[in-house]
């Protein structure tokens, strides 16, 4: 049995790209996740919605940069999505916030929750679909909705989550 030397280098290259690759994301997820639930804590919906609309949109732009995929042709379907989603968690803020009810006059963090936990959720959804090799094109609605009621199955979004900082933190990788 002869001993044959093995060239390790090109699987090391390809690991060390995916490690820079996911700490590169995880990078991106956490900037715009801590932007979009500082927006929510304006007081004004349509400064919220906006802001969030854009934190989600130019994530997804960083993240397609990173896996170079291309995102210009897809831009207005990004940020119909992002916008639709941003007013969704405008509408889970109220419900969540009433279930909630804050009492002793404290500050209501349910809406920078839900935001930073919906961007969160959108960040990681993207970062997997084009870490495998999808694109914007193939990226669709039904598979998001799997993900996430997927992240609920696993016990990784909860009342809790919403309720607990050191839940909300850990969730949100801060």
């Amino acid at each position: 049995m002869e001993n044959e030397i093995v060239d390790v280098a090109p699987i090391q290259r390809a690991v060390n790209q995916n490690t820079y690759h996911e700490e590169a994301a995880k990078k991106i997820i956490r900037k715009y996740t801590v932007l979009s639930a500082g927006a929510a804590l304006v007081p004004y919906d349509f400064v919220d919605v906006v802001s969030s609309t854009a934190s989600q949109a130019l994530m997804i732009k960083e993240l397609c940069e990173l896996y170079d995929v291309s995102y210009s042709k897809k831009l207005a379907n990004v940020a119909f999505w992002s916008a639709t989603g941003s007013i969704a968690t405008k509408i889970i803020s109220a419900a969540v916030g009433s279930i909630i009810n804050i009492s002793g006059g404290g500050v209501d963090l349910t809406g920078a929750a839900v935001a930073g936990i919906y961007t969160a959720t959108v960040g990681e959804f993207y970062k997997i679909h084009l870490r495998d090799g999808g694109t914007l094109e193939n990226a669709n609605l039904a598979d998001f909705s799997e993900f996430f009621i997927e992240e609920i199955k696993r016990g990784d979004l909860s009342m809790a989550t919403f309720t607990n900082p050191g839940a909300l933190m850990s969730h949100l990788n801060i």
